[in-house]
């Protein structure tokens, strides 16, 4: 849970111990923030946080002990999201981490223009931590429905297409 909100958030990940990598319950979505992040990385380092796109419905909380001294319960949505632009390339990424352990489908909303794409048609690009990139076309007024897989990380990245 700690991993998939510092992947969204742009942070840094971890703070946590090293052997957390080998727990069955937890070392492969890890693992799968720390390759989705360096993927990313150009947004990380050159660009600049935008606002998270907001998901439709009634999204589960899941609870977990962050364990900074003794017991330390945190609960959040059990799908966190991101944003990330870099303007200057007219592109943004929308961060996506399911920390549950159920799989969940709702819409995304998102306004492109908070984005700088003021454009009808929209090129997706879905980034995974390791498998190969998946492109697609949506309408910016879109509300686009997305499927969560349990303990998932993913990216859209979003650019312009020129409208005919």
């Amino acid at each position: 849970m700690k991993a998939g909100q510092q992947l969204v958030f742009g942070e840094q990940i971890g703070w946590f111990g090293p052997e957390i990598i080998k727990r069955p319950d937890c070392g492969q979505f890890l693992k799968d923030c720390i390759q989705l992040r360096w993927r990313l990385k150009e947004y990380f380092y050159a660009g600049q946080m935008a606002r998270p796109p907001k998901l439709a419905g009634k999204i589960p909380k899941v609870t977990a002990d962050w364990q900074w001294r003794g017991e330390w319960p945190i609960t959040t949505s059990a799908v966190m999201t991101g944003a990330w632009q870099l303007p200057q390339q007219n592109k943004v990424i929308l961060l996506f981490a399911n920390v549950s352990d159920q799989g969940l489908t709702t819409d995304i909303k998102f306004n492109p223009k908070e984005y700088g794409l003021p454009n009808k048609t929209l090129k997706v690009t879905k980034i995974t931590p390791s498998a190969p990139e998946v492109k697609s076309t949506i309408q910016a007024v879109d509300q686009p429905q997305i499927e969560f897989a349990p303990r998932t990380v993913f990216a859209w990245e979003l650019t312009s297409v020129l409208d005919d």
